[in-house]
């Protein structure tokens, strides 16, 4: 075979090759109500035309998004709107660009590789995305969409100036001047921006959301710190047998809490060291208590893990997640969370030193 001959059938493949990357590139799935919006308008399109009759169809609005990523991780970008998921092939170039209905302006999170971040569009947008994954939230950019311009700029923002920090509790006059350094410039920015009137209001009341959770959260620390030395809250749940147990039934013993869950990655990392510590203190006047979030349908797994981990102590399940009554009355956000209480049930500590930390020891040694 000749030269020119061979050449002529390698450009061929490679031209092929390039048309399958590049049409397997703008791939779309979508999950979700969207396609059943669609057939919906489509019905209705041909129930008006065999009847002859003329039917206003509402349009639904497109918004494009294309994108380039440096670096990317994976070959997928996703977009999730409120109750819908719609994904797309990246290319070899890191290029996407996709096509979807939305009705109403809103907020849509944008997934690659395990990075996630906000962007809000609204109907008919065109927005293009520019991202180096190796500083991913420094680096994103977006063309066509100043409201997700600003989402990127409040993240760093935000970072950078830091949420206060209620676990030690702060006088409200001090609280409330950190969260006016933190709120006041994110106002300044999102009023020079955009004149986007409904995402305006929406920040506003993520402003207001985030104010009231500190305030509220900080008040609730002053009464953890009020109840030192204070009858404890009690509480009631079943054990691994179904009985149920209060911590109230321990009185005349100290009590060391475990609030924990199953799924927590930082709780089974303190299980050895708890189940140490107790063989350690195993002939002290204490008793050990985990008390699982866990939800009703992880009821089993909560049974197994006690037995594959061969845990000790009282091991008791809320099965109401973090509407579980405890975490309220305990003012608990984050898991685990240890608490001490002494043999006469009041409060020694509601974030006692976890079982890792050699503080722990000190205290216990301190009381008992």
């Amino acid at each position: 075979m000749k030269t020119k001959e061979i050449l002529t059938i390698v450009l061929i493949i490679a031209a092929g090759i390039y048309f399958a990357m590049n049409t397997n590139s703008n791939q779309i799935i979508i999950t979700g109500e969207i396609t059943e919006d669609l057939i919906k308008q489509e019905e209705k399109v041909e129930i008006a035309e065999d009847s002859g009759e003329e039917e206003k169809v509402t349009t639904i609005s497109q918004v494009v998004i294309s994108g380039k990523i440096e670096w990317k991780k994976k070959r997928e970008a996703r977009f999730f709107t409120r109750d819908t998921s719609i994904t797309t092939k990246v290319d070899w170039r890191g290029r996407f660009n996709l096509t979807f209905p939305l009705d109403s302006s809103g907020y849509i999170t944008f997934h690659h590789g395990d990075e996630t971040t906000a962007m809000y569009c609204n109907p008919d947008d065109t927005v293009h995305i520019t991202i180096d994954t190796r500083e991913f939230d420094e680096t994103i950019t977006y063309a066509g969409s100043n409201e997700s311009s600003f989402l990127a700029w409040k993240y760093l923002h935000v970072e950078n100036v830091g949420y206060p920090n209620v676990k030690n509790t702060l006088d409200t006059t001090k609280l409330n001047q950190k969260l006016d350094s933190l709120t006041n410039p994110i106002h300044v920015k999102l009023i020079s921006v955009t004149s986007n009137d409904n995402f305006i209001e929406s920040e506003k009341k993520e402003y207001a959301k985030m104010r009231n959770y500190f305030l509220q959260q900080n008040a609730k620390n002053q009464r953890m710190v009020e109840m030192i030395g204070k009858p404890a809250i009690d509480f009631t749940y079943p054990d691994i047998d179904g009985k149920m147990v209060s911590l109230s039934d321990f009185i005349g013993s100290y009590v060391y809490v475990d609030v924990w869950a199953t799924w927590c990655g930082p709780c089974k990392y303190e299980i050895p060291f708890l189940i140490q510590l107790e063989t350690d203190y195993h002939d002290a006047n204490i008793v050990f208590m985990s008390v699982s979030t866990d939800l009703e349908d992880k009821r089993k797994v909560w049974r197994d893990m006690i037995n594959d981990k061969k845990m000790g102590g009282v091991q008791l399940i809320s099965t109401d997640g973090w509407k579980s009554q405890i975490l309220k009355d305990y003012a608990i956000n984050g898991i685990p969370r240890f608490m001490l209480f002494d043999a006469n049930g009041n409060v020694i500590s509601t974030d006692a030193p976890r079982p890792s930390s050699e503080k722990i020891r000190k205290l216990l040694d301190a009381n008992l």
